[in-house]
């Protein structure tokens, strides 16, 4: 979850993308208007050793609306209506409310939600081809950029299929979507929050 917090973010090297690459990447963006998808999210230490295993669903509405939602092993909500941030943790009756920082290196679920434009000034890019997946690597471009790397993979029919983020000391969490779906059903009300009663709200800057 932190790293959908940072960001649902030193360099070792300098990559200059060219500008197809920012081409190529916007026009898988742009079929994501809206998406909706079930994750497992998979973190290893450096030496690849698993830490955790979360599973939960994601659903996304561009411009910068998100729902990142995880069910196992306890139950956590990541949630914004493009301009308020909600972090609600079942378990400890709590629920953190700030204002949404659309910086795609603070939120790096905005990159799927935002525009390409973003991307352009935030992060430095290449583009790969492997088999039939195309592969979009993201390098941000602040030194103190809390994670070194973002992989993007799309399958042969362009839809997203795995992110994968590496931090600085070599951390790696890997997300699989399955059940992928861009039908444009999505309900506003799932990307606002209504505090649950009980629940200590935290307000943030």
């Amino acid at each position: 979850m932190k790293y959908l917090l940072l960001l649902l973010s030193a360099l070792s090297f300098f990559v200059n993308a060219e500008e197809s690459d920012y081409a190529k990447l916007n026009v898988f963006l742009s079929k994501m208007d809206e998406l909706s998808a079930s994750f497992v999210q998979h973190t290893f230490d450096g030496k690849g050793a698993l830490l955790q295993t979360q599973k939960g669903k994601l659903k996304l509405k561009r411009p910068n609306q998100f729902r990142w939602e995880s069910e196992q092993p306890y139950e956590q909500l990541l949630v914004s209506n493009g301009k308020t941030l909600w972090q609600y943790d079942a378990d400890l009756e709590q629920v953190t409310m700030q204002p949404l920082n659309t910086k795609l290196s603070a939120t790096p679920a905005l990159l799927l939600s935002g525009n390409i434009a973003q991307v352009e000034n935030e992060y430095d890019l290449y583009a790969e081809t492997l088999q039939d997946e195309t592969h979009f690597v993201l390098i941000p471009k602040q030194v103190d950029a809390l994670f070194d790397r973002l992989r993007l993979e799309f399958d042969a029919t362009n839809k997203l299929m795995r992110m994968v983020i590496q931090d600085e000391v070599g951390q790696k969490t890997i997300i699989r979507l399955a059940d992928v779906s861009f039908k444009k059903s999505i309900s506003e009300q799932d990307f606002e929050f209504i505090v649950p009663k009980g629940v200590d709200v935290i307000r943030s800057e």
